[in-house]
């Protein structure tokens, strides 16, 4: 073919592949079209059924909601929680708020109102449960504040604990001084103080402060427990004439001296409404002399509370070389104590006999002695407790009624004590002071009815009240007092427990019998 037949051939044949590809892209549009019209008709139908989904989703989820509602509801009426009344749930609170360390950072109050709805509406009802107020390192100042306010108009029981040394008071978002400053405007309210475990910087500070902000006219009790040994409790914490309403002093490492400020102002009606005094030496102290309180400073003290009602010493800590040669200071005397409580704390105390010699308290109703080892019976005092010049002994404390005696008394001294308490209705004893029942030394102890055994860990001391029930009862003596002891494991023990069924009622207490 020639090249000009070959040019006119091409050029017939281009409007044809044009018209060709147009019919194509008109066919390709249409089908697009049409799928392009159902896919939009498949959007609208599945847009229709979200809509319908999302619809019932929402009112599953309503009726979802308002079942478990019910449910809880129902499980709350149920539970034998929620069946308890307000009442039962508020002793439990209180206890709880009593019984929470004063270390913990979060309060057992602010936990109880973050509970549920109805603890809540109790707590915050309830203002008594807020008037513990902690001072510690971590007490946070905003705390401080809720206590105060949620416990309304309520006296308050405010404790300064575990401030053990100055210079890290000041490292802590809230130091010292911060921190009290938030308590001391409801200084009218204190009803009680403690202090303790705190440097003696602080305490220097703190009784300062005190002495600053005026009548504490509310004030009934004030405590303080060093920190460490040879800590010595500044004498300006018994407040004196700034509390005039104080019936109460628990201190440890108290030092007096015949000159000491608080037995030489000019108001002898200081502690005039003081009835109950414990003082103690803190552990390690016992033979640490500068802890240790003058005779004439002890006996000035008890001189400004005629109506002491309880004293209670742990630890030798008043030195009494001699009962006599004292010039008008040869008797202590407690016209209305009822309580006497004696823990020596050491093995073989040196001034509890020139003590008890100079004690005069007719109206005695509690006697206590306890020694802390149980082989080593301490300084026997037995003889100090019956009048002597007489026809025939006659005990000092003849009303007392309520007796506590561990490693007190020997195969000698036992007839004594018998002798010394004639009308003793409730006996503790432990140890070895089971003796006391020993009938050749015994004596019938016949108006005892409740026997407390809180050491009964041997098999012959149990035996000996044991044969003594069988010896009294069975002879018409006396009727059988209630016999208390330490649940053991020991079958010994338990078979001896079970004779012991034969005579009396039995109650075993979970005590510590060690």
């Amino acid at each position: 073919m020639s090249d000009n037949d070959l040019s006119r051939s091409v050029t017939v044949s281009k409007p044809s592949q044009r018209n060709y590809q147009l019919g194509a892209d008109k066919e390709l549009f249409q089908v697009l079209q049409s799928e392009a019209a159902h896919l939009e008709r498949k959007e609208i139908e599945l847009v229709s059924q979200i809509r319908a989904l999302s619809d019932a989703l929402a009112s599953v989820r309503n009726t979802l909601s308002t079942i478990r509602v019910r449910a809880s509801e129902c499980a709350r009426r149920i539970s034998p929680a929620a069946r308890l009344p307000d009442e039962t749930l508020l002793v439990i609170f209180d206890q709880a708020v009593l019984s929470q360390d004063v270390h913990s950072r979060t309060r057992v109050e602010s936990a109880i109102s973050c509970v549920s709805h109805r603890w809540r509406r109790i707590a915050l009802h309830t203002p008594r449960l807020w008037t513990r107020v902690c001072i510690t390192p971590d007490t946070n100042e905003r705390d401080v504040q809720l206590h105060l306010l949620r416990s309304a108009a309520l006296p308050l029981d405010v404790e300064v604990w575990g401030w053990w040394d100055y210079r890290d008071s000041f490292t802590r978002p809230h130091h010292f001084e911060h921190t009290l400053a938030a308590v001391l405007p409801s200084a009218s309210r204190w009803r009680r103080i403690k202090i303790g475990a705190s440097c003696d910087a602080i305490l220097t500070n703190l009784s300062f402060i005190l002495r600053t902000v005026g009548p504490l006219n509310a004030l009934q009790q004030v405590a303080f427990k060093a920190q460490q040994p040879g800590q010595i409790c500044p004498t300006t914490l018994l407040m004196g004439k700034s509390a005039p309403n104080l019936r109460s002093i628990d201190v440890e490492n108290i030092v007096l001296t015949a000159r000491s400020p608080c037995l030489h102002n000019h108001d002898f009606d200081c502690f005039i409404g003081v009835t109950h005094l414990t003082l103690r030496l803190h552990e390690g102290d016992a033979r640490a002399l500068k802890t240790t309180t003058e005779f004439q400073g002890f006996h000035a003290l008890l001189l400004r509370m005629p109506n002491l009602v309880s004293l209670s010493l742990y630890g030798e800590l008043v030195c009494v070389k001699s009962a006599t040669g004292l010039e008008n200071e040869g008797n202590i005397t407690l016209p209305h104590l009822q309580t006497l409580i004696l823990h020596p704390n050491t093995v073989r105390p040196r001034y509890l006999r020139n003590l008890m010699a100079m004690v005069i308290a007719p109206d005695l109703r509690h006697f206590e002695l306890v020694y802390p080892d149980s082989l080593t019976r301490g300084q026997d005092i037995s003889d100090l407790l019956l009048q002597k010049g007489c026809e025939q002994p006659t005990p000092r404390f003849p009303l007392v009624e309520r007796l506590v005696l561990n490693n007190a008394v020997n195969i000698t001294s036992a007839a004594a004590f018998i002798q010394a308490f004639p009308g003793v209705d409730q006996l503790t004893i432990s140890g070895a002071d089971v003796g006391i029942f020993n009938p050749p030394t015994g004596g019938s102890l016949r108006t005892i009815t409740k026997l407390t055994l809180v050491r009964a860990s041997q098999r012959d001391h149990l035996i000996t009240v044991v044969d003594w029930l069988g010896a009294v009862t069975s002879n018409g003596e006396l009727r059988a007092p209630l016999v208390q002891g330490p649940i053991t494991d020991c079958p010994i023990m338990l078979r001896l427990y079970e004779e012991l069924k034969r005579f009396t009622q039995i109650k075993l207490l979970d005590i510590d019998s060690k």
